[in-house]
């Protein structure tokens, strides 16, 4: 019996030297997601922001729509959410083209996330997000858009 828990404390110490030698091989620090937004802006009536996250050398753009407070009801009591397209691009700054998305948005009272593009972008570069609403469509009665108008943020690329 004494031979048998010999073995299993000598298994146990094995494997527990192996989990740390598995610990000691992985990366000391992996890379850290780094997030750089732009200060929200009012466009038609809309809180805007342009944002990027930089994790190494992969870039994700996106940006947020929403609402600032709550939508008072139209003419005759209705309430008629705010339309609009939302278009992120993403590229670097004095170049390279790094990707594009749109989608139609309907905000009332909420905040929607639009994503754009993820790309790699070169080491030591500055990428810029940028946000532009342009008029969705709008149903009668319905708000009044001026656009289209955009809101940017630039953020540094480490190596």
């Amino acid at each position: 019996m004494k031979q048998i828990v010999k073995r299993g404390a000598a298994v146990l110490a094995a494997g527990a030297a192996a989990a740390g030698a598995l610990a000691l091989s992985s990366p000391a620090s992996a890379a850290t997601t780094t997030t750089t937004c732009s200060d929200s802006v009012l466009i038609s009536g809309l809180s805007t922001k342009a944002c990027v996250d930089l994790n190494g050398t992969q870039a994700r753009f996106y940006g947020t729509v929403g609402a600032p407070g709550i939508a008072e009801p139209g003419p005759g009591g209705v309430i008629t959410p705010q339309r609009a397209e939302v278009e992120v691009s993403g590229h670097v700054v004095g170049g390279l083209f790094l990707g594009s998305r749109r989608q139609s948005v309907s905000i009332w009272n909420n905040t929607v996330t639009v994503e754009g593009a993820t790309a790699t972008a070169p080491c030591g570069s500055t990428v810029r997000a940028e946000v532009k609403l342009s008029q969705g469509p709008v149903g009668p009665g319905g708000p009044s858009f001026y656009g289209p108008a955009s809101v940017t943020v630039d953020a540094p690329v480490g190596c």
